[in-house]
């Protein structure tokens, strides 16, 4: 075993007076310290800033003072709590949290809306959605067309709407009348005329998704149910023997001749024409017909009954 060296020192003590004062010599110990400093690392992990999944809206294109929808999907790797604070170029923002709605500016552009999603602890993402304003065009209506501009009280017509949208948006139909009753929706309705003559007003408002409309008249006349009149009959052939004697005609057996038909209505209406004859054969329609004599001698009689078609 190997022997620890010691060393040791003596200090003599000498007892005396100085100054009246007992003075005595120790001996002094010097002791040396170390102090050790030891870092200990912090328990808290590092905290991940949130991260934005999806951001769309409801329609990248709105009208002027329109409005859509706008969803955030965020998440945070650490469980945090997220919050949202949205913000626009333009328009206003209604609601809070990971969905709000976004109202459009009168004015035509593109603007963004952006949301900041935060942690809580510091950590926060930044994005945004781009949208269209645009302005709305009116529908348009080319033609309102009724079936008859007059008709007899009681009687009935179609009135039908034809219109079209600049923007391809979807049409609504409302119809109204003056007098009379309106049935059906859509761009084509029926109306029944009332009991009463006179003038009627039939109006249709043509409406898109966005409530801009378009509106037209057509007027329809009401008038009394009068008969159409058998103004004359004319006949003509081409054959030596026809002629006229008095209110009755004369012509060879077997020979034709062209009776026509000269009648009115009232307006202007359509007019039926109904033949016959007591003998031989009719061709032919409408307000001029022929009419082939029978082989054998006698008197016949050609008629025609006009009627309007209201």
């Amino acid at each position: 075993m190997a022997r620890r060296r010691q060393q040791s020192e003596r200090v003599s003590i000498k007892e005396g007076l100085m100054g009246g004062r007992l003075m005595k010599k120790e001996r002094c110990l010097l002791t040396m310290i170390a102090v050790i400093m030891l870092l200990v690392p912090s328990c808290e992990v590092a905290n991940h800033p949130p991260l934005i999944t999806s951001l769309k809206a409801e329609s990248n294109a709105v009208y002027t003072s329109g409005s859509c929808q706008i969803e955030c999907i965020a998440t945070d790797e650490d469980g945090d709590e997220l919050s949202y604070e949205w913000s626009a170029s333009k328009g206003n923002i209604h609601g809070s949290g990971a969905t709000v709605t976004w109202t459009a500016p009168e004015s035509e552009g593109v603007y963004n809306v952006a949301v900041t999603v935060t942690d809580g602890r510091g950590g926060k993402v930044t994005d945004y959605v781009t949208v269209t304003v645009k302005v709305n065009s009116p529908p348009v209506i080319n033609t309102l067309i009724a079936d008859a501009d007059w008709i007899t009280p009681s009687g009935s017509l179609q009135v039908k709407c034809d219109a079209e949208d600049p923007d391809g948006d979807e049409l609504s139909y409302e119809w109204s009348t003056s007098e009379g009753d309106i049935s059906g929706t859509g761009p084509e309705v029926t109306w029944t005329a009332p009991e009463a003559v006179g003038t009627c007003t039939i109006t249709v408002a043509v409406t898109d998704a966005h409530g801009e409309k378009y509106t037209r008249s057509v007027t329809i006349g009401v008038v009394p149910n009068t008969p159409p009149t058998i103004e004359d009959l004319i006949v003509t052939a081409a054959h030596m023997f026809f002629r006229k004697q008095s209110s009755s005609y004369l012509i060879g057996k077997a020979t034709s001749c062209q009776i026509e038909c000269l009648a009115s209505a009232p307006k202007g209406s359509g007019l039926h024409y109904e033949w016959s004859a007591s003998g031989g054969e009719l061709s032919g329609g409408g307000s001029m017909v022929a009419w082939t004599a029978p082989n054998i001698s006698g008197e016949f009689t050609v008629s025609v009954t006009v009627s309007d078609t209201t």
